[in-house]
């Protein structure tokens, strides 16, 4: 029974080797998972500040055309008074006009500047972006591959270990899956020169004559995992 038992053992722990390589991600796509989520983390923002560096030149733009429609209907104005008061009224308000025209002017080139840069960055990220998603979806198609195979390993090995499992006492499956979980991975132990194979203490002797005869379900006094003597399995 021991033997079945340590069948089922050799499954479970080729299952807890399965479940932890199933969720070992490739560095790589990791890597390139994060960089996506870097860029267009980056993209968002660098459009954010493009769109309010737009939005406030195109305002300035608009005040601009307004600015110089204003200026030109005064000097038209002033050309068309018909005394020299309402002339030189217009002429001053034409003055004014293009004073500010020329300071708003100048707020404004640094505005396109920026603006031109930051499309340019936006430019750049976008391609960086677009390059890096067929390199992410090879990676991401690869990685499906890799996680189906592991899942169809872990389905045969979960058949052949339940088949096993039916031909073993229930209490004995029991209690060697209580122990299992209660040492994350093994619940049987093997006697080794007096020793217990799981934590390496020292047996008393009545405990290892037990374990050799075969005397029933005999567990580590200090672990607690199910002994057994592997020369039943060799037999």
């Amino acid at each position: 029974m021991l033997e079945k038992l340590s069948k089922v053992q050799a499954r479970d722990l080729e299952l807890d080797v399965l479940a932890k390589e199933r969720k070992e991600t490739p560095e790589e796509l990791v890597e390139a998972t994060n960089k996506k989520a870097s860029l267009e983390q980056h993209v968002e923002a660098v459009q954010a500040k493009f769109d309010d560096v737009r939005r406030r030149a195109d305002a300035n733009q608009l005040e601009l055309d307004s600015l110089e429609e204003r200026r030109k209907a005064a000097a038209d104005a002033a050309l068309m008074a018909e005394s020299s008061k309402e002339a030189s009224q217009y002429q001053n308000q034409e003055i004014q006009l293009a004073n500010r025209y020329q300071e708003l002017e100048q707020d404004t080139f640094p505005l396109l500047s920026v603006q031109e840069d930051l499309e340019g960055q936006l430019g750049n990220l976008k391609t960086e972006l677009e390059e890096l998603k067929p390199v992410l979806a090879k990676l991401e198609k690869a990685e499906e591959a890799r996680v189906q195979a592991v899942d169809e390993k872990v389905s045969v090995i979960h058949g052949d270990r339940d088949a096993i499992a039916r031909e073993i006492d229930k209490p004995l499956l029991k209690q060697y899956e209580m122990v299992r979980r209660s040492k994350r991975g093994m619940g049987l132990a093997t006697v080794n020169k007096n020793t217990c194979g799981g934590c390496s203490m020292r047996l008393p002797i009545h405990i290892v004559q037990k374990v050799l005869r075969n005397n029933g379900i005999v567990r580590c006094p200090s672990c607690s995992r199910i002994l057994w003597h592997k020369q039943e399995l060799e037999a």
